[in-house]
């Protein structure tokens, strides 16, 4: 498996991760044709103040809401699905400034929160869980065991990729949940393990009866890939998710906006040609023009620069 970019220290990375956090700033003045809403879905779509785009969409009695940041700080989404009586958090940001947006956002709709869930291990997922920590907090236990022991070394690196105002200061080592069936306030939810994709172990959460699917990074929707994980295998596990497609037409994305099935083969194309280009190119320079070449439309596109250190560490 290709190490994960989330959890090494090279100095290359530093450099991406600055040039990220700097072109955020142009990410909400350039966002702003996004907004709206779709009269045929009653799907909305609106910009707040510091870029963070937010779409609400209804799923057969429950309300999705998603938070996207801004591409240029990874464009991570987090949910939270709102019941008739409660919530439950996916995911929680990667810059804390992101991750107490989030948490105001959550209060305000007025409903408790019952519970977060982390889908895996990589610090834009779970460094932003200071801001949750007076909530149950859940996780697969081998992403459990990997947060507890890398968490305070990201910290320490974050903050100094980026400061101590922009990364928490501390974080949750959340309690374990295993695979299967549970329920929150009536709702049903499927809880399932997938192994190898973008991270070695991902937290799967599907809501049966309301035909919405909570992937994590498996899927990236409308961005540039981070290849955080061995393309064979994640395209295995695209190829899981697609054999409950019809089941479930709402895909929430790890990275980019709430999307559909189609995603499935849009990840599936992209990893393909990451693996034909890793084949048939020996510099970077060749990969990356290969990659915007064929995918002009993504956005994100420092993401494949981030990659490219590990990629081709001997270049």
């Amino acid at each position: 498996m290709i190490h994960s970019l989330m959890t090494s220290g090279r100095p290359r990375r530093s450099i991406l991760l600055a040039l990220f956090l700097a072109l955020a700033l142009v990410a909400a003045a350039c966002s702003d044709d996004a907004e709206g809403a779709d009269a045929s879905t009653g799907r909305t779509d609106t910009i707040s103040d510091s870029g963070m785009r937010i779409t609400v969409q209804e799923a057969d009695g429950v309300t999705v809401h998603s938070l996207t940041a801004p591409e240029e700080v990874f464009a991570n989404s987090t949910h939270v699905i709102e019941t008739e009586n409660s919530l439950f958090l996916v995911d929680t940001q990667f810059l804390l400034p992101n991750a107490l947006e989030m948490r105001a956002y959550a209060d305000a709709i007025g409903k408790p929160i019952d519970r977060v869930f982390i889908t895996h291990e990589h610090p834009d997922h779970f460094l932003g869980s200071e801001a949750f920590d007076d909530l149950p907090i859940y996780a697969l236990s081998e992403v459990v065991d990997l947060i507890a022991a890398s968490g305070d070394a990201e910290i320490e690196e974050k903050q100094g990729d980026f400061g101590p105002e922009a990364i928490a200061s501390t974080f949750v080592t959340p309690e374990v949940v295993e695979p299967g069936t549970i329920e929150i306030d009536g709702v049903t939810l499927e809880l399932e393990k997938v192994l190898d994709a973008e991270a070695e172990t991902q937290l799967v959460v599907k809501l049966p009866d309301h035909g919405v699917a909570l992937v994590g990074d498996i899927v990236y929707s409308g961005v540039h890939l981070i290849i955080a994980g061995n393309p064979p295998t994640w395209i295995e596990a695209l190829q899981g998710l697609q054999t409950a497609a019809d089941q479930y037409p709402i895909v929430l994305a790890g990275h980019g906006m709430p999307t559909d099935p189609s995603a499935y083969d849009a990840n599936i194309a992209y990893l393909s040609t990451v693996s034909e280009l890793l084949g048939s190119v020996d510099n970077p320079d060749d990969y990356r023009q290969g990659l915007l070449d064929t995918y002009p439309e993504r956005g994100m596109a420092p993401a494949v620069d981030f990659a490219i250190p590990f990629l081709f560490a001997d270049s």
